[in-house]
């Protein structure tokens, strides 16, 4: 029989009191006593009149039109577009299956020779130039005339830049890579660019004719076959434009400039999208502006018995679905949202209106939300006329496009909708244009850079070539290839003089100056112009070289920050499976004001 001992037994005994104890501590827990959990997830209301004067207060008795949409149906019209202009430039038939558009906008020549001296030098792409000069030795192996070869070698080796002419000092070789190449195939390959692009150009049989007599019919048909075979693979490896002057890019605005427009029916005029400034180099739909008064010109080559590429209009039913997203409140009372978006933890305050209307929208209003798909194909211009709508009470709604009116148009506002200028009576103007653009491109390292960058100290504006094009395709640093400038400093002859003038100071070779000029037909605005330093360089790359002087670039297209236009090489896998390697630009924001530390007249302080 267990004994047990009170409380007061325990404090009179205090021999007993004093032993050591060891204390345990339970822990208490909810016993139920009941097994049936029906009644406790009704989630039942004690107070039901209050939770009816609350629903009074904020007015949840009026009565709504609350109807559920279940079906609904679509007016629209599509075209597509199958003309393409250049620069304003004369129209051409475009089909977005053989490319997309900006491929077809940003394509360039492919720079396989560098640059040609008026000397007839000329410095092709080495890696080109020495595997084209294989196959030539090749194709005179196989055809026994390969005693003609060192023929070729005398009249195309493979040549490297020189190095520009320094200010007295040493400088480092310009293309230390491309050179030893050259050097490693010296005197055994011929430069097959140079000999592919003599054919083309049309010089290669007047040399050979008094060069070779005998057997120049020979070697005139080999190497024709060879230029030929280049040709071939030229267009096979790359994609160029078909003519040299093709070209979208306006040098003055550093931007692409293009539009796009449907094949027109017989009297009637179709919307012209224009994408006038286009720089950032992926295309989409808020690129291109519609204008609806300016009718596209259609090319002289059309077929009078070609199809229009406006279909008629159409109209398609469809089940509306309810939008979702992540955080949405459910339906179902016990049904637990996704934690990864809370409204309920937006840090805002009560002037913070764009973060209450979007827990408001996420909180109350999401449910009546609903997702009408359309599908589109690439390359198609969509022009919703209405969407009509049948509810659970039987009604028919039928929605405009918002802002339709003209006097609705100072207060327009729309998604996914195409800016428009100008106004036609046969529509609403309500356009959304799908372009056929690539959905992921990847891009090489820039192979050409200039940075556009103001300077206000010397009020002007500077392009720096911080990258150019080298002779194995890719870019090499613009400091790197320029002389060193520094002049050294006059020995002084009078101890006793203390200060020295000086009339100028110079820059790197690689900073381009652009100086503001006057704007033709204008005293106030202003332009500015491509420069030269005394001393100085031209420009390497193509950036700044392709157009002949004067080069102008409009003022407002280098801001405060500056720019950067970059030339780099691009591949995009299209339609079929079909590979696209182009070389393409950009321009992106740069990274703010620069200081050249050019300065005139200026008195130096000479330490003893």
């Amino acid at each position: 029989m267990a004994t047990t001992l009170r409380l007061n037994q325990v404090l009179a005994d205090s021999q007993l009191y004093r032993l050591p104890r060891i204390i345990a501590y339970n822990r208490l827990e909810a016993r139920p006593r009941a097994t049936d959990f029906t009644r406790s997830i009704r989630a039942e209301v004690r107070d039901p009149l209050w939770m009816l004067t609350r629903q009074w207060q904020f007015g949840e008795f009026g009565g709504e039109d609350a109807a559920s949409p279940v079906t609904a149906r679509i007016a629209y019209r599509h075209h597509r577009t199958s003309l393409l202009s250049l620069r304003d430039g004369a129209p051409s038939k475009f089909d977005p299956m053989v490319m997309p558009l900006e491929t077809c906008v940003e394509r360039e020549a492919i720079p396989m020779v560098l640059r040609t001296l008026a000397s007839g030098e000329v410095f092709s792409d080495v890696p080109f130039a020495i595997r084209w000069g294989k196959r030539l030795l090749r194709m005179m192996k196989d055809s026994g005339l390969d005693d003609h070869y060192g023929l070729y070698l005398g009249h195309f080796p493979i040549r490297v830049l020189p190095p520009l002419p320094g200010a007295g000092v040493e400088r480092p070789v310009e293309d230390a890579e491309a050179e030893f190449i050259a050097r490693s195939v010296a005197g055994r390959i011929v430069d097959g660019v140079a000999v592919w692009r003599a054919v083309t150009l049309g010089s290669h049989d007047a040399w050979l004719d008094s060069e070779a007599p005998g057997d120049e019919n020979e070697l005139k048909a080999l190497v024709k076959a060879f230029a030929d075979a280049c040709s071939q693979a030229i267009a096979r490896l790359f994609v160029q434009p078909e003519a040299d002057d093709a070209s979208a890019w306006v040098p003055n605005h550093l931007e692409y400039q293009f539009a796009v427009a449907a094949q027109p029916p017989e009297q009637r005029s179709m919307p012209t999208l224009r994408a006038d400034q286009y720089a950032q180099g992926h295309l989409d739909w808020h690129s291109f502006d519609a204008f609806m008064d300016r009718p596209f010109p259609v090319p002289q080559d059309r077929d009078a018995a070609a199809s229009s590429d406006v279909d008629e209009e159409r109209v398609e039913s469809f089940l509306p679905a309810p939008v979702r997203f992540k955080g949405q409140p459910q339906p179902r009372f016990w049904e637990m949202e996704e934690s990864e978006t809370n409204f309920g933890q937006i840090d805002t305050s009560t002037t913070g209106l764009l973060h209450l209307l979007l827990a408001e929208f996420g909180l109350i209003y999401s449910n009546d939300w609903f997702m009408l798909p359309h599908p589109m194909d690439i390359n198609t211009v969509c022009e919703v006329r209405g969407i009509l709508v049948d509810d659970t009470f039987g009604r028919h709604t039928f929605i405009r496009a918002a802002g339709r009116g003209p006097e609705t148009q100072w207060q327009r506002f729309s998604m996914f909708h195409l800016t428009e200028h100008g106004t036609r009576e046969d529509t609403a103007g309500n356009l959304f244009y799908l372009p056929p653009a690539v959905g992921k491109v990847l891009e090489s390292a820039p192979i050409e850079r200039v940075n556009f960058m103001r300077d206000e100290m010397a009020n002007m504006v500077w392009g720096v070539e911080s990258t150019v094009p080298s002779q194995t395709g890719q870019g090499v640093s613009g400091y790197e290839t320029t002389a060193q400038t520094t002049m050294p400093a006059p020995a002084l002859v009078d101890e006793n003089v203390r200060i020295r003038y000086v009339a100028g100071t110079t820059v790197p070779r690689n900073w381009i100056p652009f100086i503001p000029v006057h704007a033709e037909g204008s005293v106030g605005e202003i332009r500015l112009q491509r420069a030269r330093m005394a001393g100085g360089q031209p420009p390497r790359g193509r950036l700044l070289r392709e157009v002949p002087s004067p080069y102008f670039v409009e003022e407002e297209e280098v801001p405060r920050a500056g720019v950067y236009v970059e030339r780099t090489w691009q591949r995009a896998r299209w339609l079929r499976g079909r590979t696209l390697i182009w070389v393409g630009r950009r321009k992106v924001a740069g990274r703010g004001e620069g200081w050249s530390n050019l300065v005139f007249d200026r008195v130096v302080d000479l330490q003893p």
